[in-house]
């Protein structure tokens, strides 16, 4: 694909279709089925939604459509049937309560709801609560809404035209609607080359309102044409691997040391077969990269995959650009514990120790947020990413969030993610936060339950305590633990399954 001509979502799709044809774009479960969907079929497809969605229009006037539910077809073309025809998307987090939902389509200005049958108990409390909302979709209708509208002509779309409000998860404060315009997207689709191609299977596992999964797996298997295979529940990530074979994935940390985890156990069980040998069954026996992204990853276990015949980069980015600022090339196995190279077109310096970046997927803005976006981009253009680092040889290494530093009372400052890395790896914790609690560093662990199962107390506790000397060996002084908590229940978290830094129950001082 040439993306030279390729400037907004509608041509990506058309030009998909022209180049792929009937090349399967997407496979999917459908009870015991697998069902499975052609490039041209989904453009298609797109322009029938175009169809209904500019059916629906003021006049010209562009409209709000949300949508929600997990990966799939008719998510996708509820998606790009809206943006093909100049309306805008709101992709929606599967995992808010319905109140959360209510405020975000009555903050999003939404006017079209395209939704997951899950989701249709909540609707007459949607209907109630967001009276601006005028359609409602379910995705069990969809068949029928594609049978009853045939293929719009799509109208011509600027690449400055709003695609998409999508809103953050912070770990701190109201989340945010990212005004991304086509070109964003498009340009952080198009900003890396030779990433895959038309031979690729690639298994998406993670959320699709996340704008990393839906860049670097949705718009990449677009533009590549790759075939996109959807697994349908984290629990079936295992028997999915088997039966679809991919030969790329995009995961989180989490979900690679969760795998690792289970390697090694099928290896200690197996003893005689290679650790490379089990790995290479677990994904099905073609996966050659695997990309991480959205949280630390240790170079210990990226070295390990790498050990495994497993090509795994790293990259880093946010929602804010669309979202890539850097990436690793998968062949190059230095484990560096940097998050990647600057990708193509985007500049990046360190201002005050926070990493700013510049570049066209940088968002238009938070909608109807005025203060924040002056608050997120300077005069001139440059995003602030809240981000603390470095860079070197044109890799940008992270150290922490600045909004979370530590500042003590003798002026020194302490990033907690660099204390909590150090704990990362060790298989009898679950989670840890490290904070400051009456000017003293406190860190507050989480114990893994099926490895302390056996233990005591008394040996947790001395086994925690160790643990923590052990680290602050490694630090200087002014960066050393001096308070250690234990509790006995998880951390509250985000939907996206990161700790809320301000937590209303505390462990047990030890």
């Amino acid at each position: 694909m040439n993306k030279e001509n390729i400037k907004n979502l509608q041509q990506l799709v058309k030009e998909a279709a022209a180049e792929y044809g009937d090349k399967v774009f997407l496979k999917e479960r459908q009870g015991k089925d697998i069902t499975q969907k052609s490039f041209n079929e989904f453009y298609e497809d797109v322009r029938r939604i175009s169809a209904y969605v500019m059916s629906k229009r003021a006049g010209e006037e562009a409209l709000h459509a949300a949508v929600i539910g997990p990966t799939s077809y008719n998510w996708l073309v509820s998606y790009f049937g809206t943006v093909s025809c100049g309306s805008a998307a709101v992709p929606l987090d599967a995992q808010l309560p319905c109140e959360e939902i209510c405020d975000l389509l009555n903050r999003a200005d939404v006017s079209i709801f395209f939704f997951d049958k899950r989701y249709e108990k909540m609707m007459p409390a949607v209907k109630a609560a967001c009276p601006e909302v005028k359609e409602f979709v379910s995705f069990d209708d969809i068949p029928a809404l594609l049978d009853a509208n045939a293929p719009a002509e799509l109208p011509e779309i600027d690449p400055e035209t709003l695609a998409a409000i999508v809103y953050t998860s912070g770990t701190t404060g109201k989340s945010k609607g990212v005004m991304l315009l086509h070109r964003n997207l498009i340009d952080n689709a198009m900003c890396q080359d030779n990433e895959s191609s038309p031979e690729d299977v690639v298994m998406t596992v993670l959320p699709i309102h996340h704008i990393y999964c839906f860049t670097c797996d949705i718009l990449c298997s677009l533009r590549y044409g790759a075939t996109l295979c959807v697994n349908d529940s984290m629990l079936h990530i295992p028997q999915n691997l088997k039966l679809y074979a991919p030969t790329l994935m995009l995961i989180v940390p989490m979900i690679a040391e969760t795998i690792y985890k289970q390697i090694k156990a099928a290896s200690g069980a197996n003893p005689g077969i290679p650790l490379a040998a089990i790995a290479n069954s677990v994904f099905g026996g073609r996966l050659k990269t695997i990309y991480s992204g959205g949280a630390y990853l240790r170079p210990e276990l990226q070295k390990a995959y790498i050990d495994m015949g497993i090509n795994m980069a790293q990259g880093y980015g946010m929602t804010e650009c669309s979202p890539r600022i850097s990436t690793a090339d998968p062949t190059d196995h230095s484990c560096a514990g940097d998050v990647g190279v600057i990708v193509n077109g985007c500049q990046v310096k360190i201002e005050d120790g926070e990493i700013l970046a510049k570049s066209p997927s940088v968002m238009a803005g938070y909608y109807k947020d005025e203060a924040a976006t002056a608050e997120a981009i300077t005069p001139d253009g440059w995003l602030r990413t809240g981000d603390l680092g470095y860079v070197e040889n044109n890799r940008i290494f992270i150290t922490g969030r600045k909004k979370n530093l530590i500042i003590l009372a003798n002026g020194e400052n302490v990033s907690p993610e660099e204390l909590e890395n150090k704990f990362a790896g060790r298989d009898f914790i679950s989670e840890v936060l490290v904070y400051s609690e009456d000017d003293v560093i406190t860190a507050e662990i989480f114990p893994n339950a099926e490895y302390c199962k056996e233990m005591t107390s008394e040996e947790i506790e001395k086994l925690f305590a160790d643990t923590v000397k052990e680290i602050n060996k490694t630090v200087t002084s002014a960066k050393q633990i001096h308070r250690l908590r234990i509790r006995d229940v998880e951390f509250d978290k985000t939907t996206s399954k990161k700790i809320r830094r301000n937590q209303s129950v505390q462990g047990k001082q030890i």
